[in-house]
C-alpha cells in the first residue's frame, strides 16, 4: 500500500512538473544577436525539414509530407500522455527501456519523427501546439527516466553514444524556440555524459563527431565544436589497416568486413553534412586531406552504385534489413553525394551532379517503383529536382570500369548494360558479419558469391534475401546444404589485377576451416573481358560425403516463374517445381524479367548441369530476429543451376562463361565461335585468352616457375597482357599480399623499348623475350603496370633463285629447269666449271631481329658436289657448313639456327671453290624461332 501510494503521489507531482515545463516553454526567451551558431543551427534545421521555400503540392514532395505526417500521427496517437516511470511508458511496445538500450534510441527517434512533422511546411501538424507540448513532455520524461546525466548506461554502447544523442540533438534543433534554457541544458548535459569525446573508428567516429558537433552548435560551445571537427578530419587520410578508406577504394569496418554500402554510407553522409554545416563559417574545414572525401565518391562509391542501387556485396549484415534494401541504401548514398556537391570545388561539384542526374534518369527509365525521391528527405528532393532541371548539368555517361578492391577482397566490373561484382574472403577479410541477431544465414555471401546487375533493377530488392536459398548463391563452391560460420580463409591467395581499368582477373584460393563445418578446398578464378565473364574452378577437393556444388546461377524470376529457359537451343519447362539433370550442356539462355536482363551461359566442355525452377517462401524475421522486422511470409520464384561435383570430391574442375544481355540466338552464335580459349585450368594455374581483344589473363597459384600462354612467373601472381598493333600492356599483382620480395616475369615477346613502367618494376631484358622484376613488398595487392613497344614481328622469309631481288651472283651461273625436285620454276648451277670463284648469295629482308632457323633447298643428282661450301653471315659473324647435294634433294634442309639483325645485313652464300661436282643454288628459307 505504501509503495502504491508513493507511485500515485509521484505521478501527480510529475504531471504538475510537466504542466509547469510545458507552460514555461512559451515564456519568451532572452533576446540575443544572431551569431554563427544560430546560423548553423538554422542550417541544420533546414537540412532536416527542407525549409519553407518549396511547394507542398509538388508531386514528389506531397507524398513525403503525407508520410511524415502519418508517421507522426501514428506515434502521437499511441503516445501515453500521462506516463510515469514505473508502470506507464511513452509507448506500450517500448517497455524494456531500463535494460534494452535500443528502446532508448527508438524512443528518441519517435519523438524526432513527431517533432519533424510540427516543423514540416505543408503538414497538417505544422506548428501544432498540442503536439509540440506532448513532444516536450516526452523529452522531459526521457530525460527523467531514460537518458540523463544521472543515469548509468547499459546494454549496447552505440545507443548511448550515437543513436540516442543524434536523435535528441535533432529534436532540440527542431523545437529549439519552444524549449526553455533549462530543458536544453538538461538534454545537452545528458549527451555530454555519455559521449564527451570521440573514442571510436570509421563510421562510429563520424557518428560520434556528429553527436558532439551538433550539441556544440546548440549550446554554442566553440571548444567542443573545434574538437569534433578535429576528430572528423582524422577520417580523411587513407588507412592501411583497421577501419576506414583504403588507397584502392576499399572501405572496411569492424576491422575485417567490407562495408562501403553500410557503415561507409553513414560515414559519407555524416561527413558531408558536417562539412556543409561548417562551410562559410570561421569553423570551416580547411584540412588539406578533405580532397580525399571527393575521391571516396570516385573510387569507392561510383563503381559500386549501379543505377541507384548499392551492391549488396559491400553492405555487410545490412542486407537483411527490409527497410534498407539495395535501392534504399543507394538512395541514401546519393543524398550524401548531393550534400557534398553543395560545397565541392567547381569541377568536383559538376562531376557529382552529373552522376546524380545519370542515376535518377536511369531509375526513371526503368520499371522499378522504388525511385530516389521516394526515399529522399524533402531537402534532398528539392536539391535533386534542382539538379535534374538544370540544363547546365550534363548527365554522366554509363561508367565502364574495372576495380580490384584488394583491401576488402572484392572486385567489380562495369560494362555497358551490366555490372558484375565478386565477394571473397581472405586471411584478412572475414566471410560475413552476423551480430545483433542479424544475417545469421550470410554463410556464403562473401565466399566467392557473384552479383550480376542489369536492367532488372529489382533483382536484389523486392525481398531477394528472405527468399533466396542461402546454400546456393551464384558463383560459390559449397558443400551441399551445409552452413558456414563466419571465418577467415585458410589461404592467402585472394585478389587479382586489372588492365587499363577496364578488364580484370580475380582469383581466390579457398580453404574452408574445420569450424565451417567443411573440408572444402578450391581454386576459383574469374576473367572479366568485354562482354563475357569466364569462371574457372580447379583443385576442388573435399573429404565430405555430401556433394560439392558450384552454383552457376540462382536468379529471381518473374511472379509466374515462367521465364523462358533454353538449353542447347531447346526450350525447357516453364512450370514451377521443374528440375532436371541436363547432360552435354553447351549453352543455356535465361530470359530476363524485363528487357535488357537476359543472361546467356556457355560451357566449353559440355558438362552435366543440374537445374530447378522453384517457388521459395521466407520472411525477413528469419534473417533478422530483432528490431522492426516483418514476419509475414513472402513467396518469390527462382531459377537455380549448378555443377554437382559429387561426394568426396577430388581435384574436380568446372568452367563456364556468363554472357550478360545476350539473346538466345546470340548465345548459340557465341558457342559456335567462342571469343575465349581456356589455356589452363589446373591447381597450378588458371588462364584464359580473349581472342578478339588479344588479352591473356593468368592466375599462378604456386611459388614455382610456371609458363602459361606465353607468360612465365616464378611466384604466386595474377598477370594480364593485352597486345595491340606494336604495343603490349602488362599488369601484375601479388594477390597474397604476403610476398616481401619480388616476382620475376617473362613475356614471350620481343620489345624495342619500354613506354612506361610503374615504380617497383625493373625491366631487365627486352629481347628476344621481355623480362622484368616487380618489387611487391608492402604493395597490398596493388596492380603494377607496364607498357612496351613491341619489336616488329619476325616473319618467315624465302629467297628463291628466280627472285628479282635478294640474289647476288659472282661468276657465270646457268639456269636449270629439267630436274623435278627443284624449288619453284628453276635453279642455278655452276656448270661444274671453275673459272675463278663462283658464288650465289641469298639475302633476305628480315622484318625483325631475332633467332632464325636457316634452311636450304637443292635439287639432288648423282653428279652434284658432296662438299659444297655454304657461308651464313649472321649478326656480323660468318659460319660455314658443308652440304652434300647428292642427298636430301627436293626438301628443306636445316643448316642451323642463327641470330640475325633486322634488315638485309645477313645472307647465305653458296660457293663452288674446291667442289667435287656440280654446285646448285636454288632457295633459302629463314624461319623465326618462337
Amino acid at each position: 500500500m505504501v509503495k502504491g501510494k508513493g507511485r500515485r503521489i509521484w505521478s501527480i507531482s510529475f504531471m504538475l512538473l510537466m504542466v509547469f515545463t510545458i507552460m514555461s516553454t512559451y515564456v519568451p526567451q532572452k533576446a540575443f544577436a544572431t551569431d554563427e551558431f544560430d546560423t548553423m543551427r538554422a542550417k541544420w534545421k533546414t537540412m532536416l525539414t527542407g525549409g519553407t521555400s518549396y511547394s507542398p503540392t509538388n508531386a514528389d514532395i506531397s507524398p513525403k509530407i503525407a508520410s511524415i505526417t502519418a508517421t507522426a500521427q501514428d506515434y502521437w496517437t499511441r503516445l501515453n500522455k500521462t506516463p510515469d516511470g514505473t508502470t506507464n511508458y511513452l509507448w506500450s511496445d517500448l517497455t524494456a527501456g531500463t535494460h534494452t538500450s535500443s528502446q532508448v534510441t527508438s524512443g528518441f527517434r519517435r519523438i524526432k519523427d513527431m517533432a519533424l512533422a510540427t516543423q514540416t511546411y505543408g503538414s497538417p501538424l505544422y506548428g501544432n501546439t498540442q503536439l509540440i507540448s506532448d513532444i516536450i513532455m516526452a523529452l522531459d520524461w526521457m530525460n527523467t527516466w531514460r537518458y540523463s546525466d544521472t543515469k548509468a548506461s547499459y546494454d549496447n554502447w552505440w545507443d548511448w553514444q550515437i543513436g540516442a544523442p543524434m536523435a535528441l540533438n535533432d529534436c532540440v534543433v527542431l523545437l529549439y524556440d519552444s524549449l526553455s534554457s533549462a530543458q536544453i541544458t538538461n538534454y545537452m548535459n545528458a549527451i555530454n555524459k555519455y559521449i564527451p569525446a570521440v573514442n571510436k573508428t570509421g563510421a562510429n567516429l563520424s557518428w560520434q563527431a556528429t553527436a558532439i558537433m551538433v550539441r556544440a552548435v546548440i549550446i554554442k560551445d566553440s571548444a567542443k565544436l573545434i574538437a569534433a571537427r578535429g576528430w572528423l578530419t582524422t577520417l580523411f587520410p587513407n588507412v592501411t589497416t583497421s577501419d576506414g578508406f583504403y588507397e584502392d577504394g576499399s572501405f572496411v569496418q569492424h576491422n575485417v568486413f567490407a562495408y562501403t554500402g553500410g557503415y561507409g554510407a553513414n560515414l559519407l553522409v555524416d561527413t558531408a553534412n558536417l562539412m556543409y554545416l561548417l562551410k562559410g563559417t570561421t569553423y570551416e574545414i580547411t584540412n588539406a586531406n578533405q580532397s580525399n572525401v571527393y575521391q571516396w565518391i570516385y573510387k569507392s562509391y561510383q563503381p559500386l552504385l549501379y543505377k541507384g542501387a548499392m551492391m549488396d556485396m559491400v553492405r555487410g549484415r545490412e542486407i537483411v534489413r527490409y527497410t534498407s534494401q539495395d535501392r534504399e541504401a543507394g538512395h541514401y548514398i546519393m543524398q550524401g553525394i548531393i550534400r557534398l556537391s553543395q560545397i565541392a570545388p567547381t569541377a568536383d561539384a559538376s562531376r557529382l551532379n552529373s552522376m546524380i542526374k545519370y542515376w535518377i534518369e536511369a531509375e526513371n527509365q526503368s520499371t522499378t517503383l522504388n525511385k530516389f525521391y521516394a526515399d529522399a528527405s524533402i531537402n534532398m528532393i528539392v536539391l535533386g529536382q534542382a539538379i535534374m532541371s538544370d540544363s547546365a548539368v550534363v548527365s554522366a555517361s554509363e561508367l565502364v570500369h574495372y576495380q580490384q578492391l584488394s583491401a576488402m577482397a572484392r572486385s567489380v566490373q562495369l560494362r555497358p548494360g551490366y555490372g558484375f561484382g565478386i565477394a571473397m574472403f581472405s586471411n584478412k577479410i572475414s566471410s560475413y558479419e552476423s551480430i545483433n541477431s542479424e544475417n545469421g544465414k550470410g554463410w556464403y555471401t562473401g565466399a566467392g558469391a557473384t552479383y550480376l546487375y542489369n536492367n532488372d533493377l529489382n533483382q536484389f530488392s523486392e525481398d531477394f534475401w528472405p527468399t533466396v536459398n542461402f546454400y546456393r548463391l551464384p558463383g560459390t563452391t559449397v558443400t551441399s546444404a551445409t552452413y558456414a560460420v563466419s571465418q577467415y580463409n585458410a589461404k592467402n591467395w585472394v585478389g587479382g589485377t586489372d588492365l587499363l581499368h577496364v578488364y580484370g582477373v580475380t582469383g581466390m584460393d579457398m580453404g574452408m576451416t574445420t569450424a565451417t563445418p567443411s573440408t572444402l578446398n578450391a581454386k576459383k578464378s574469374w576473367f572479366m573481358f568485354d562482354d563475357e565473364i569466364v569462371a574457372l574452378g580447379a583443385g576442388i577437393t573435399s573429404t565430405d560425403a555430401k556433394s560439392t556444388e558450384t552454383i552457376v546461377e540462382n536468379r529471381k524470376i518473374n511472379s509466374a516463374g515462367s521465364n523462358a529457359l533454353t538449353v542447347n537451343g531447346t526450350a525447357q519447362s516453364t512450370t514451377l517445381g521443374w528440375s532436371q539433370s541436363l547432360s552435354g550442356v553447351s549453352t543455356i539462355h535465361l530470359a530476363g524479367n524485363v528487357p535488357g536482363s537476359d543472361i546467356g551461359y556457355y560451357f566449353p566442355t559440355a558438362p552435366a548441369i543440374q537445374a530447378k525452377r522453384e517457388a521459395r517462401i521466407g520472411n525477413w524475421k528469419q534473417i533478422k530476429s530483432t528490431g522492426i522486422t516483418s514476419g509475414t511470409n513472402i513467396t518469390r520464384n527462382y531459377l537455380t543451376m549448378w555443377f554437382d561435383h559429387g561426394g568426396y570430391a577430388t581435384d574436380q574442375t568446372y568452367q563456364y562463361v556468363i554472357l550478360p544481355n545476350k539473346t538466345s540466338a546470340e548465345v548459340t552464335s557465341y558457342a559456335n565461335n567462342p571469343n575465349i580459349t581456356v589455356l589452363e585450368n589446373s591447381a597450378s594455374a588458371q588462364a584464359v585468352k580473349e581472342n578478339t581483344l588479344n588479352i591473356v589473363g593468368v592466375n599462378f597459384w604456386n611459388d614455382a616457375v610456371s609458363t602459361v600462354g606465353g607468360i612465365t612467373s616464378n611466384k604466386k601472381a595474377s598477370v594480364m597482357t593485352k597486345e595491340t598493333s606494336g604495343e603490349l600492356d602488362v599488369s601484375i599483382s601479388d594477390p597474397t599480399q604476403a610476398n616481401t620480395g619480388s616476382i620475376q616475369v617473362e613475356i614471350n615477346k620481343a620489345a624495342s623499348g619500354t613506354i612506361l613502367a610503374d615504380a617497383g618494376i625493373t625491366v631487365t631484358q627486352l629481347s628476344p623475350t621481355i623480362k622484368f622484376t616487380v618489387n611487391v613488398n608492402g604493395a597490398k595487392g596493388k596492380a603494377f603496370k607496364a607498357k612496351f613497344s613491341l619489336a616488329p614481328v619476325a616473319a618467315t622469309v624465302i629467297v628463291d633463285d628466280a627472285d628479282s631481288t635478294g640474289v647476288t651472283l659472282a661468276g657465270s651461273w646457268s639456269i636449270g629447269t629439267n630436274l623435278t625436285n627443284k624449288y619453284g620454276a628453276s635453279y642455278l648451277h655452276d656448270g661444274n666449271t671453275y673459272h675463278g670463284l663462283k658464288s650465289a648469295a641469298f639475302t633476305p629482308t628480315l622484318t625483325a631481329a631475332g633467332t632464325y632457323k636457316v634452311y636450304m633447298w637443292w635439287p639432288s643428282h648423282t653428279n652434284r658436289a658432296t662438299n659444297a661450301q655454304v657461308d651464313i653471315l649472321h649478326a656480323g659473324v660468318t659460319s660455314t657448313v658443308t652440304i652434300d647435294e647428292q642427298q636430301n634433294g627436293g626438301q628443306w634442309n636445316l643448316l642451323g639456327t642463327y641470330t640475325f639483325d633486322a634488315g638485309t645485313s645477313g645472307n647465305v652464300k653458296v660457293r663452288n671453290d674446291g667442289a667435287n661436282g656440280y654446285v646448285t643454288a636454288d632457295a633459302v628459307k629463314f624461319e623465326p624461332v618462337p
